[in-house]
C-alpha cells in the first residue's frame, strides 16, 4: 500500500502491470516452456542498462542472489502469473546466456505492453493497494529536479513473493 504524502507538480507516476493477464495471454506452448524455468535475481545484476542505486560493499553482501520461478501460482486464488523483475533478473537457470537474455527481454516486453498496465497519476492523499504476488510496479523518476515525491509504504505480511 502506498499513501501519497507529497507529490511533484508533474511526473512521478506509478505504473502497475497485471501479471495474471500477461500470463493468460501467452500462447499455450510458451506457458509450457516457462512452467519449469527458474530465474536468478540479484541486486547488482549484469543485464542492467543503468544503475538504479549504489550500495556499499557491505550492504550488497547482505543481498544474496535468490531464485524464483518464472511462473507463480497465487496461494489464495490459485491463478498463475508471470513473476518478473526486469531490474533484477540475472539469468534463467539451465539456458545459455544469449537464450536466457532473449527470453527475459521478450517476457518483459510482453508484460509491459500497455494493455496490461494501469498508470496512476498521484495526487496528495491518494492511497493505492495492490497485491505484489500478481502485480509488477515501478515508480517513474521523471519529475522535475528538486521536486518532492514522498510516499508512505505499508507491506502486509504474506503479500511479498518469496
Amino acid at each position: 500500500m502506498l499513501y501519497a504524502v507529497a507529490v511533484p507538480p508533474s511526473g512521478g507516476d506509478t505504473q502497475f502491470t497485471n501479471m495474471y493477464a500477461a500470463y493468460d495471454d501467452l500462447a499455450p506452448a510458451m506457458k509450457q516452456r516457462l512452467a519449469p524455468l527458474r530465474v536468478v535475481h540479484k541486486y547488482d545484476w549484469s543485464r542492467k542498462g543503468t544503475r538504479i542505486a549504489t550500495l556499499k560493499a557491505e550492504e550488497a553482501a547482505d543481498l544474496p542472489e535468490v531464485t524464483h520461478p518464472l511462473v507463480r501460482t497465487h496461494p489464495e486464488t490459485g491463478r498463475k502469473a508471470l513473476y518478473l523483475n526486469p531490474n533484477r533478473m540475472e539469468r534463467i537457470i539451465g539456458l545459455r546466456r544469449a537464450e536466457s537474455d532473449r527470453l527475459l527481454d521478450e517476457l518483459a516486453a510482453h508484460a509491459t505492453d500497455p494493455r496490461y498496465q494501469y498508470r496512476h497519476v498521484w495526487r496528495q492523499g491518494d492511497v493505492l493497494i495492490w497485491d505484489n504476488r500478481c502485480t509488477m510496479h515501478k515508480a517513474n523518476g521523471d519529475y522535475p529536479e528538486g521536486a518532492r515525491r514522498l510516499m508512505q509504504r505499508i507491506i502486509v505480511e504474506g503479500s511479498v513473493p518469496v
